[in-house]
């Protein structure tokens, strides 16, 4: 059993982290310069301001919405990216660093523990620990868990996806 886990609009979150004050309100994260929105929380990808845009074609938009944009701040990534890393060694002793927002976890001989359960947990001690919210999905294979962890993250009720079927059958 494998777990992937993702954080939640990385560096949207990391700037919350730094300013609590911007939860709850539209963010978006720029390339340097304020070039290209390269992270967007949810309430501004609600407004339709889309991946990789020019801040320019968009700044009228943001200005009428009371948009955040903050610049990026990779020293801030890092050093949240390994607080999560970190943590999540508290719960498998065979953690994959996949990105800087992304890990594989082994979680063979823990299902006893309830894996749901046990994803829950984590999600809650990532939350409580970095500030950082995560989805998690959970899978036989890691490319099911990947899969999980993109329904996780698009489902507005739960964080945690687990998917069941074998990798036959998806087609």
């Amino acid at each position: 059993m494998y777990a992937l886990i993702d954080c939640n609009n990385f560096f949207v979150s990391c700037q919350r982290v730094r300013e609590p004050v911007l939860e709850g309100r539209p963010v978006v994260v720029a390339s340097g310069g304020d070039g290209c929105v390269i992270s967007r929380s949810n309430e501004a990808k609600a407004l339709g301001i889309k991946m990789g845009v020019p801040v320019f074609q968009v700044r009228a938009l943001m200005q009428q919405h009371n948009v955040a944009i903050r610049s990026t701040d990779f020293t801030l990534y890092r050093d949240l990216s390994h607080q999560v890393m970190d943590t999540l060694t508290t719960f498998s002793p065979e953690v994959e660093v996949y990105s800087v927002d992304e890990a594989f976890l082994n979680l063979r001989g823990l299902e006893r523990l309830g894996i749901e359960n046990y994803a829950a947990q984590m999600h809650d001690l990532i939350k409580t620990k970095t500030g950082i919210p995560i989805s998690v999905g959970l899978a036989k294979t890691k490319t099911l868990a990947k899969l999980a962890s993109h329904v996780a993250k698009k489902s507005t009720s739960n964080a945690i996806s687990h998917v069941f079927a074998e990798s036959s059958d998806i087609r």
